[in-house]
């Protein structure tokens, strides 16, 4: 399958994505406005963050993640969810066989103009895409946060990384989709030091270095850590869901 080069930097941490990757809030899934019962596709599932969170709220999910340790994490952890091998620009879905189309935090990892035209083909007319995002609490200052992100920094490659229309843009000029609603709820990560340290292994770039750097790397994130005396924490977020209908 074809795949931006970072993104297969996932296919060997699948136990980190696991341990140290946040979920999301009922008020998430609300937002997507679906009756119960309805079938879901969460494309670029990962090891099933999104997805145990559309089962929590009633809907029946189908996950489609292309790599295989993550997608293998994901049907340990949730027996019975349809997995399937795919990406979004080349799903293994039949024609509107979908209420809708969710993405969590994955979106900037696709190609956006091939994508659009195969996520409105999977859905049935006026069901919904929901482009679902987690990031840092604007309002809260977390003393290590900055010396953290130095560290990264230093190592961070040209990214497939996330701006505010990204995404919107190419679904957008693809004129299968109605206007974008957007909707935000707080969320909370309840974690410790080793989950922090486990995200940070998880993000792509960090995967993918020579191991004795990926390895000096961490040890230097969780030493910061223990400098600020981080054990137990519940890290605020601040989880953004942006709904469109299919035309």
């Amino acid at each position: 399958m074809e795949l931006h080069p970072l993104a297969r930097g996932f296919a060997g941490v699948a136990d980190d994505y696991e341990r140290g990757r946040p979920g999301y809030p009922l008020d998430a899934i609300v937002a997507l406005g679906l009756p119960d019962g309805s079938r879901v596709a969460d494309v670029g599932a990962g090891t099933g963050k999104l997805t145990r969170a559309l089962l929590a709220g009633g809907l029946d999910v189908v996950a489609v993640e292309p790599l295989h340790g993550l997608r293998a994490r994901l049907e340990a952890e949730l027996p019975g969810v349809d997995a399937l091998a795919g990406t979004a620009e080349a799903l293994p879905l039949a024609d509107a066989s979908v209420d809708a189309v969710a993405c969590g935090d994955a979106f900037h990892w696709f190609d956006g103009a091939r994508a659009a035209p195969e996520l409105a083909r999977v859905i049935r007319p006026g069901g919904v895409l929901g482009l679902l995002w987690n990031a840092p609490a604007d309002d809260v200052a977390l003393p290590w946060a900055e010396a953290l992100w130095e560290l990264l920094e230093d190592v961070r490659p040209d990214h497939p990384g996330f701006t505010p229309d990204q995404g919107r843009t190419a679904i957008d000029a693809s004129g299968r989709f109605g206007r974008f609603r957007r909707d935000a709820f707080d969320n909370v990560h309840a974690t410790d030091r080793a989950g922090l340290v486990a995200n940070i292994a998880s993000i792509s770039y960090i995967a993918l270095l020579p191991a004795p750097e990926r390895r000096a790397l961490l040890g230097r994130v969780d030493a910061l850590l223990r400098e600020h005396g981080v054990d137990a924490v519940d890290l605020p977020l601040r989880t953004t869901v942006w709904t469109a209908r299919r035309r």
